[in-house]
């Protein structure tokens, strides 16, 4: 199979493809990214009046203001949680700080963010009962609820005590 020689459209680099890239009228630029640039700059559809009427017509206008999330931060947010912004996490941990004080249940220090683990008493992490969740701080996770053997340097090792 013999390559012949092109020059990419975007580019102007030279580059070699087969003949039945030629065929499937292909091999007229270098690479993916020249061709999507070409497609962005040169022949996009988004920019033919017909397409364009249907995005207007199909998409309200909530840039800007006309968001009614706009402006909304912090505590106003309607994503806030536990003192943060963005909802993310599990499930479980979303469950327990809504609904419990953000308190260690082990030792009573009062914490915030992520210093605060969610333990599961029955260890089953599917069961997101409620009276299964437990607010503690990491150092009661980590060394009572479950504690593991460390190292001379103190760093956790495979296994639990």
């Amino acid at each position: 199979m013999t390559k012949i020689k092109r020059y990419c459209q975007w580019c102007d680099d030279e580059f070699y493809v087969y003949k039945s890239q030629i065929r499937n009228n292909g091999g007229k630029f270098c690479s993916k990214s020249c061709r999507m640039s070409y497609r962005n700059k040169i022949d996009n559809p988004a920019w033919q009046s017909e397409v364009r009427l249907k995005i207007s017509v199909n998409h309200a206008d909530v840039s800007g203001k006309n968001n009614p999330m706009y402006g909304k931060k912090g505590s106003l947010a309607p994503s806030y949680i536990d003192g943060r912004s963005f909802i993310s996490g599990d499930v479980w941990r979303r469950i327990a700080l809504a609904n419990k004080p953000k308190r260690c249940e082990v030792c009573g220090k009062e914490e915030e963010g992520r210093r605060l683990h969610i333990h599961h008493k029955d260890k089953n992490r599917n069961n997101n009962n409620l009276n299964n969740l437990q607010v503690v701080c990491a150092r009661c996770h980590n060394n009572i609820l479950h504690p593991r053997r460390r190292d001379s340097l103190g760093r956790f090792i495979e296994g639990v005590v």
